[in-house]
């Protein structure tokens, strides 16, 4: 069972306390405080001619505001006392399916400017961000990694079931940070390392989305024998191409250089024989929207995981208890000397 330690996700249905008889004993003395101020009364001014003993008997709203939240805070330093504790969710986010990389080609053909983004001409990366970004977020429970490669591959982000994390790396993936070739070999490899890491449960489907719009130059490992160490480790790989082949412009530095265009051409028989080898499927996608539709197949065949009954752990809410007593006794203090001050 892969565990996640978010303190956000407390069972209301499962608070207790450590010490029941400190807490009966402690609210029992707050109760008797209670009482005996409560009989004494709040300050009255006396009236002269309205007899001996004589006092205003009108109802004292700020006074009783005013115990009543000094009894409430009492009350809770009682609890705390008591050591509350409730369950704490350990895998709220944990299933039991999918553990996927996704490889994404970070070589400088991936600055070709052939892709459209909300109206406006971007980067194939650009793109392949935002289109990864989304499957990502629709991936609830899988554990997810981030391999990011050009003339080599490394390891952007590690399996985690924590998505945030793969977002943020995901945004920091810039074309040219690993150089401008494709080694689409070690890109293989590494993400299959990454998948054959312990950490999820024996039964996981190990996936590999490897995301590319150029044909392997660079490394020792050739693609052909990375899948098959894949296929040995049980681990499937789905590769999608990218963009279109033939002459294309590309993005430059300096907003005043002029366009230039090169020839980029898909290696498609190197990645069928890929995907093929380790029981993926191979996809191309020429257009912004061949491209997410490329996302939801993939989602389609690697079905989201099953979700499993969470697992809980105690966690200390003494913490909570005792800034819920301060916070009612600064309340008290800001209307009993401010907002509803008394005359003595």
């Amino acid at each position: 069972m892969w565990r996640t330690f978010a303190l956000s996700a407390l069972s209301a249905r499962a608070l207790t306390v450590e010490s029941p008889v400190v807490l009966w004993l402690g609210l029992a003395a707050v109760a008797l405080f209670l009482a005996l101020v409560a009989a004494r009364g709040p300050r009255r001014l006396r009236v002269a001619n309205a007899g001996p003993g004589s006092m205003l008997r009108a109802f004292d709203l700020p006074w009783t505001s005013s115990l009543f939240l000094r009894g409430s805070a009492l009350a809770l330093v009682a609890v705390t006392l008591a050591r509350p504790v409730g369950l704490v969710a350990e895998n709220p986010a944990a299933g039991s399916g999918v553990d996927l990389v996704i490889a994404l080609d970070a070589s400088g053909s991936m600055l070709a400017l052939d892709a459209e983004l909300e109206g406006r001409q971007v980067t194939r990366l650009e793109l392949a961000k935002r289109v990864v970004a989304d499957f990502v977020r629709a991936r609830s429970g899988d554990r997810i990694g981030l391999v990011a490669f050009g003339e080599h591959a490394f390891t952007q982000c590690p399996l985690t079931v924590d998505h945030r994390l793969v977002l943020e790396a995901l945004a920091r993936v810039e074309v040219g940070v690993v150089g401008d070739a494709t080694a689409l070999g070690e890109a293989i490899g590494l993400a299959t390392r990454r998948l054959r890491i312990t950490g999820g449960p024996d039964d996981a489907r190990r996936v590999v989305v490897l995301v590319t719009d150029g044909r392997h130059n660079s490394g020792k490992l050739a693609p052909k024998t990375a899948a098959e160490l894949a296929q040995v480790a049980g681990v499937r790989i789905h590769a999608v191409g990218i963009g279109s082949e033939g002459l294309v412009p590309f993005a430059q530095p300096g907003a005043e250089a002029p366009m230039r265009f090169e020839r980029v051409d898909l290696d498609r028989a190197t990645l069928q024989a890929v995907a093929s080898a380790t029981g993926g499927r191979f996809f191309h996608a020429r257009k912004p929207e061949d491209l997410r539709a490329v996302a939801d197949a993939i989602d389609r065949l690697e079905a989201r995981p099953r979700q499993t009954d969470p697992q809980f752990r105690h966690a200390s809410l003494a913490p909570l208890t005792l800034a819920l007593a301060l916070a009612l006794l600064l309340l008290e203090a800001a209307t009993s000397h401010g907002l509803s001050r008394r005359l003595p």
